[in-house]
Formats: structure tokens, sequence, C-alpha cells
């Protein structure tokens, strides 16, 4: 069997760039994700409750708005839209 050639795809200047900015919105949102209640708990001497209401607030926002603004973005421009996307989601932090 023949293996895929994906060289191409590395060598893909537009993909090189797409591909470093998300991997850097990823662990930039694990890092939050761990170090949020962590901060919370050390610092603030949050409750087990607190801490879970920190969890419900960063979900409850996908789960109420995310059908319909799926379909609203949809109908944009990707590539200025995941750049505000991250850029707001790193002001509001």
């Amino acid at each position: 069997m023949r293996r895929p050639h994906f060289e191409g795809l590395w060598r893909n200047s537009d993909f090189l760039k797409l591909w470093a900015g998300q991997t850097v919105s990823v662990f930039g949102s694990l890092i939050t994700g761990f170090a949020l209640p962590l901060v919370a708990i050390l610092t603030l001497q949050a409750s087990p409750f607190q801490v879970a209401l920190l969890g419900v607030a960063e979900l409850a926002p996908g789960m109420l708005f995310g059908l319909f603004a799926g379909a609203w973005v949809d109908r944009l421009r990707r590539k200025p839209l995941m750049i505000l996307a991250d850029l707001g989601r790193a002001a509001l932090l």
C-alpha cells in the first residue's frame, strides 16, 4: 500500500499560519481550563460549588447560543471571524 502524500500541505504558508495559530489557541484554552479553577481555589478560597459554577459559566453560553450563532457565522468570512473570536476570548479572560 502506498502512503498518501501530505508533504505539500506542510509547504503551504497559509496552512502553516492557520495550524500554528490554532495550536496556540488550543493550548491557551487548555491552560486556562486548568489554571482558572486552580486560581479560584488557591487565591479566592472558592468552595466546590463556586468552582462548579465557574465551569457552568464556561459551558452555558455555548449551549444556549451555539446553534443560533453557528447558523449566523456560516454566512461570514472564516478567517477574520476566527481571528476576532480568538481575540475576543483573550480579551474576556
